[in-house]
Order: C-alpha cells, then structure tokens, then sequence
C-alpha cells in the first residue's frame, strides 16, 4: 500500500469511516506480528500484542502527524508495547509470586521462543539482546528496512544506528562460539 494511500484511509478513518480502519489492519496485522513475535518470542503473545498495537494505533490516532510514516508510528507503539512486557516478564522472574499459573504449573509468559521457528543456537543468542537491539537486528535484516526509517522509529540517527547494528552483530558473533558444542538441554557436548 502506497503512502498516498494510508494517508487517504486516515484522513478517511479520522473523519469516522471505522471501515476503512480494516485495510490498516490487513495491511499491517502481519508484519506487526512478526516483530512482535521476534521481540517476545511467543506466538500468543505476539498475537495479544497486534491486537493491542493496532487498538492503541487507532484509540490514539488523532496524535498521528503525516512527519512520521505511519509504518514507523506502528512500529514504535510496538517497540513500546514489547518492551513493556518484557519488562513485566524481568519482573515476573524476579517476583515469581505475582504470576498466577495455570493447572499444569506453567507460565506462559516465561515460554521460550519455539525452537522450530530459530533453533537453539540462534534462540540462545536473541535471548541475550536488549529489546532495543533485537528491534535494530528485526528492522534492519529481516524486514530490510533503511536506516533512516528506523531512525525515525528509535529516535535515533541514522549513522548512530548503523554504529550501533556493527556493534550488535559483532555481540551475537562473540556468542556464537559459546553455543557451539552446547546440547539441546543446556550442557555440554563431549
């Protein structure tokens, strides 16, 4: 979709055409969950959290100014909204108590991320970034964004970030190493 298209459907949506609000959705439900499932490593989760980006997307959509693509306003209200469930998560790890869990004794909020989807080397290394980083890493590689577009999503500029992604993949090359010869439970291979 062409960006005189999303901005014909917002003006349309902020005039009170609810209607035209699902070709947004449609548009975007997809690439959202993507990064969300990136960033929480979850699919329930990043399907919890689409839902919420696209409700507080248009709960908040009078705040959208046509300065930022509308591509980058989402994905930085999922960005915040990723971040604040992980942070939960530290919390819950910390704080165990607070967490209610189901029958089985199992906390779907602490799952790790499917190993069909990343594989365990690859998962070992995600785990160790920060939401920021894994954002960069998702935004720059696999949905091959500019830096100038997640420039304006971090709010960062673009040659910091370009810094900041060498230093990132220099990290997940140092841990590489140390997955290697590490076994499905954890322990090393002999």
């Amino acid at each position: 979709m062409e960006k005189t298209e999303i901005e014909r459907l917002l003006i349309e949506i902020k005039a009170g055409s609810l209607e035209q609000y699902e070709l947004i959705i449609d548009h975007y439900q997809q690439p959202i969950f993507t990064y969300c499932y990136h960033m929480l490593g979850h699919r329930q989760d990043a399907e919890d959290a689409v839902q919420e980006v696209l409700f507080r997307a248009y709960e908040h959509l009078d705040q959208y100014t046509y300065s930022l693509s509308f591509s980058a306003w989402l994905y930085r209200i999922a960005y915040n909204h990723c971040a604040n469930v992980l942070k939960r998560r530290k919390l819950s790890r910390v704080l165990p108590f607070l967490y209610n869990r189901d029958q089985d004794g199992r906390n779907y909020v602490e799952e790790s991320i499917d190993s069909n989807y990343f594989g365990e080397p690859l998962e070992q290394i995600w785990k160790r970034l920060s939401a920021e980083e894994r954002t960069l890493i998702f935004l720059r590689v696999l949905e091959e964004r500019e830096y100038e577009e997640i420039s304006e999503l971090m709010d960062k500029k673009p040659a910091a970030l370009r810094k900041q992604f060498e230093r990132v993949l220099k990290k997940c090359k140092r841990y590489l190493p140390t997955m290697e010869g590490v076994a499905a439970n954890g322990q090393k291979s002999v």
